[in-house]
């Protein structure tokens, strides 16, 4: 009988890195010769084809549940009847959202107590950083295991959106700084606006700063309070782009900047990185493990501290270069590739192929 493994999960979105992990690992399993298909609560219309409803899943075969904010499926997941087996991308701590998004945080503490709940139930549990994973044994799971997110690098290869490059280009009189992510209180955008005002102020007058992402409407409003009361210019948050449109902004930036202080793995530091940004970021949760030696990581948020350091990195060629030739070896380690093959590894193990 031929093996099958599917997938679950809750939302599968547009071109998020959990959605994009569970298409690349459904590919990789159908090559393989495994029978595999995502079922998903709810879907991206893109993605129609490519999810099933949840309702057709069989609970006899073995089942990947990617877990990463509370939802019914932790008790839905109790009723398969084969391996069950956790992939775990983290939970938001749900005080980030304390005062800016009650849904988000309820979410959160809820996405916290689904992890200890399913523990009983789960075979293996997959993280996909070892930031993760430590978070696992914390709530009491045995048998883990890193399976790190799979990307695949060469659709970063594509043109960008030339009429926005262009723009970009033109428009650009110093350094531009870039985040990408959404706007949301764990992602401190807010701290990246500060060291952008002593950079801009003490170093680079005409530099811009680009905050690329959705916004949760009260932090996203408070995020613009702040940008005015510092009379900061050149700060623009961009809301959500699409992919050519992002390609853009990464051909075009000159650093890439995170002080967010809770990431379970990070990939946008890899998008970075392909695109040989130097990167500056604060050294929190998975952050430190994604970056490696690729970036300066900075322990303390003393702005204009950092902001001397985005001055003397875009300054210095060979540091700035130093940064960037590390950056080859984390990427190599996270190419499709090799995560693949990680990937693969633990279901031959698991299932003794």
């Amino acid at each position: 009988m031929s093996l099958e493994i599917n997938q679950l999960v809750y939302f599968m979105s547009y071109g998020d890195a959990i959605s994009n992990s569970a298409i690349h690992m459904k590919k990789l399993l159908n090559s393989k010769g495994i029978k595999s298909e995502i079922y998903a609560q709810l879907s991206h219309p893109h993605l129609e084809g490519q999810v099933r409803s949840l309702n057709e899943i069989p609970l006899g075969e073995p089942v990947i549940y990617h877990m990463g904010i509370g939802c019914d499926l932790a008790q839905f997941l109790t009723q398969f009847t084969n391996k069950r087996m956790l992939l775990y991308h983290n939970v938001t701590p749900s005080h980030f959202f304390a005062g800016y998004d009650p849904l988000a945080e309820r979410l959160c503490a809820l996405g916290r107590q689904d992890l200890q709940y399913l523990r009983p139930y789960i075979d293996i549990a997959f993280a996909d950083s070892e930031y993760n994973r430590q978070e696992l044994i914390q709530y009491g799971y045995n048998r883990t295991a890193v399976t790190p997110i799979i990307m695949n690098f060469e659709e970063y290869d594509h043109p960008p959106n030339a009429d926005m490059l262009n723009h970009l280009v033109q428009t650009k009189r110093d350094k531009d700084l870039l985040f990408v992510g959404r706007v949301v209180p764990n992602k401190k955008q807010q701290d990246i606006i500060r060291v952008f005002y002593y950079y801009k102020n003490y170093f680079a007058v005409d530099a811009r700063l680009y905050l690329v992402g959705l916004g949760d409407p009260a932090y996203l409003r408070e995020t613009k309070q702040l940008v005015s009361s510092l009379n900061l210019t050149d700060v623009y948050i961009t809301g959500h782009l699409q992919f050519d449109q992002l390609l853009a902004h990464y051909r075009n930036a000159d650093l890439f900047i995170s002080m967010s202080e809770h990431e379970g793995f990070g990939v946008p530091l890899l998008e970075a990185m392909h695109f040989q940004l130097p990167i500056i970021a604060y050294d929190a949760a998975a952050i430190g493990e994604t970056v490696g030696n690729g970036g300066v990581l900075v322990q303390h948020k003393e702005y204009l501290s950092i902001a001397s350091i985005v001055h003397q990195l875009l300054g210095d060629e060979v540091m700035k270069q130093s940064r960037i030739d590390q950056q080859k070896i984390q990427l190599n380690h996270y190419s499709s590739q090799n995560t693949e093959r990680i990937f693969w590894d633990h279901i031959r193990t698991e299932f003794s192929i």
